[in-house]
């Protein structure tokens, strides 16, 4: 029988470039039973992984990303068990497990999605959170896939609590511009999970400012000329030796931006929006902090 299933999986992946390109909207799964919620889980995205190693139960969770185990993409390595498979988006591998249940995001590897779901894999795709209601609504939603309603409530209040302690010592007007500045030019603007973390901690945000929608690509002129008074820049990013990181390195965003008006930025709380994004929040407020406090002041911290 797995032979068989290992058999069909090649085979439709010889056929999915041409099945796909007249293939129709398949209908989405109805809702899981009481009592019938994923037993069986894999994930193959970094974004549904944490939120499933974060709510599943134990035993619950057979599989995630090669990403989620890494400590340096992933805040909750840690919660990584030796007796959960590591997969890497291979429908082949996925299919060996048996799961009852996928996890992925909207771009997580296309071909793999179709395939599962063509094999009657049930497969729920998540798509990625663009605001703190997003973040919470996918919490939830995980929570209810896992069969653990909950755990999901509860880390939600955590969530709405850490944001709770980090009020804007800045009045409207007053708060220092912050920027981001990433591989190949781009930064984010309104309409984004970044955009949020940066009002949340009372500052304003360069790209909304600017009128950016989303993550777009910015010249390194037009940030030079915007000198926002702070840009954050993931020092993984800066020591990537890619062509697309040369930019992080150039000459002129250095002469602008020195170390005090660098935020050197960890992605992992902000690049998937999981309860651990509350830490982004009060890790910036208390960079920009760090660097406007008056002399005077910091000599009166112990």
């Amino acid at each position: 029988m797995k032979q068989l299933r290992r058999m069909t999986v090649a085979v439709l992946a010889l056929l999915m470039p041409f099945a796909s390109a007249g293939a129709t909207a398949e209908a989405p799964p109805g809702p899981i039973p009481p009592g019938q919620e994923g037993q069986r889980v894999v994930s193959m995205n970094l974004c549904t992984d944490q939120l499933a190693l974060l709510i599943a139960r134990p035993g619950q969770l057979v599989s995630v990303s090669r990403l989620a185990a890494r400590a340096d993409m992933a805040v909750v390595s840690d919660l990584v068990t030796p007796e959960m498979a590591i997969n890497h988006g291979l429908a082949e591998e996925i299919i060996r497990l048996e799961p009852d249940l996928v996890l992925a995001g909207i771009y997580t590897t296309r071909a793999t999605v179709q395939l599962l779901k063509r094999l009657g894999t049930r497969v729920e795709e998540f798509t990625p959170e663009a605001s703190f209601e997003d973040l919470k609504a996918n919490i939830r939603r995980m929570a209810d896939l896992l069969g653990n309603k909950d755990r999901g409530e509860a880390l939600v209040a955590a969530f709405e609590t850490e944001l709770a302690k980090t009020p804007s010592r800045w009045s409207a007007g007053e708060a220092p511009v912050v920027g981001s500045y990433a591989t190949n030019t781009y930064s984010a603007g309104a309409g984004t999970l970044e955009n949020q973390i940066v009002r949340a901690a009372g500052l304003r945000h360069l790209g909304e400012e600017m009128g950016i929608n989303g993550s777009r690509r910015v010249p390194l002129e037009r940030l030079l000329l915007a000198d926002p008074d702070y840009v954050m820049i993931s020092p993984r990013f800066v020591n990537n030796p890619s062509r697309a990181a040369e930019i992080l390195r150039h000459p002129a965003l250095d002469l602008r931006f020195p170390d005090e008006r660098r935020i050197a930025a960890d992605v992992r709380y902000s690049i998937c929006g999981a309860p651990f994004t509350a830490e982004a929040v009060t890790r910036l407020r208390q960079a920009v902090e760090r660097t406007e406090m008056k002399p005077e002041e910091s000599s009166a911290k112990p």
